[in-house]
């Protein structure tokens, strides 16, 4: 899932925020479409600096005394106040903040440049839809392959499956569709909305991580909660003589909290053992490349090519354990000839690791020598031959 969210991130700040493409060859019109929708994106990313920049004069404005578009921060000049600055600028009037009047009118007019590069650009390309609230990119997708291009639903399904599509259009959003001999691009733009789509990625990403350490806060609290019944367990027992008639209630209570505590309590040691582990998978390195779970050849390093968790069934936790035995009868194999660990570039033999084949070539054992860069790593797998 990390692996996901990096690659995500990366295309997002290349600019490319939806694109796919689907056919034996890239269709050149909407390959050429799609460098366009491209270049709209990194123009309202350079408008959205310039309003942040010119957001940041204006409060330095107002700060010093100027009132005039003091309640226009982050909505950009209107014509009459644009005239306003004009006029203080050409007439010197302020002369204390006649430089910083100048910035700010550099920035709005920077900022009606761009705009105008922007729908320039939009007029060499299909109409796009303008996002409204409620809409999803699949449905807009698919009604476009199926209205405006004619394509039964079960064709235009499959090549939406098949494009990167954005969880959540915020209104105002422009969803770009471009469609050539079978190959189909899609593209999202910020358009007339207050947000663009990297920050709405950016806010969802956030949005987990609040999550996560709400999720943290209360482990902490029922932790302590935990911490008080079990007090209070201690002062009914202490009590006991004279509630006798309490007793069976109390003992039923004591039992429910003592199993809460021990569910609790293995829980964190599950959670603590599985982050000071390292995931791995043993088998034979023919059968692991047939499989797909590696890649690897005469002329390259194993290297992992399946990341999901159930490539990787076992686990060691490095805090008490530091070496693997491995039986040749397990993975079907005469004898054990040689052992290796994939990736190959990231962990070399007899510097990260160690391995010692039994006489008999029956069993060997692979020792973790950098158990802090396995931990890291998390997954990996051990190929025998």
């Amino acid at each position: 899932m990390r692996r996901e969210l990096k690659i995500l991130v990366a295309m997002v700040m290349a600019g490319i925020l939806v694109a796919c493409a689907l056919g034996q060859g890239k269709s050149s019109g909407v390959s050429s479409q799609m460098e366009t929708a491209q270049q709209i994106a990194k123009l309202e990313k350079k408008i959205d600096s310039n309003q942040q920049e010119m957001d940041a004069l204006v409060k330095q404005y107002v700060q010093q005394g100027g009132q005039d578009v003091g309640s226009l921060v982050a909505q950009g000049l209107t014509p009459d106040q644009q005239h306003v600055l004009e006029a203080k600028l050409k007439n010197e009037e302020g002369i204390g903040y006649k430089d910083l009047i100048s910035d700010i009118l550099a920035k709005q007019k920077a900022m009606e440049d761009l705009r105008v590069k922007v729908q320039d650009l939009e007029k060499t390309l299909p109409s796009p839809v303008d996002v409204t609230k409620g809409e999803r990119h699949a449905d807009i997708a698919m009604a476009y392959l199926t209205k405006e291009k004619g394509l039964d639903e079960g064709t235009a399904k499959k090549l939406v499956q098949q494009v990167n599509l954005m969880d959540e259009l915020v209104p105002g959003f422009k969803v770009w569709n471009f469609y050539s001999n079978g190959v189909y691009g899609t593209f999202v733009t910020q358009g007339d909305a207050k947000v663009s789509p990297y920050g709405v990625i950016q806010h969802n990403r956030q949005a987990l991580v609040n999550a996560k350490n709400t999720a943290i806060a209360q482990r902490d609290t029922l932790a302590k909660e935990r911490d008080t019944l079990t007090q209070q367990v201690a002062d009914l027992n202490a009590k006991k003589d004279d509630l006798t008639q309490q007793v069976g209630l109390l003992q039923a209570e004591r039992q429910d909290l003592t199993l809460k505590v021990v569910d609790l309590q293995g829980q964190r040691d599950d959670l603590e053992s599985r982050n000071n582990a390292v995931f791995y998978r043993v088998g034979a390195r023919k059968n692991l490349v047939q499989e797909g779970a590696i890649r690897a050849s005469w002329l390259q390093k194993p290297s992992l090519v399946k990341y999901g968790e159930d490539q990787f069934p076992q686990h060691l936790d490095l805090r008490s354990a530091d070496a693997i035995t491995i039986s040749a009868g397990i993975e079907g194999l005469p004898k054990i000839r040689k052992v290796r660990v994939a990736p190959a570039s990231v962990f070399k033999a007899g510097q990260d690791y160690a391995v010692q084949i039994s006489p008999d070539g029956q069993e060997a054992t692979l020792k973790l020598l950098a158990k802090d860069k396995f931990r890291a790593s998390r997954s990996i797998m051990i190929l025998v031959d």
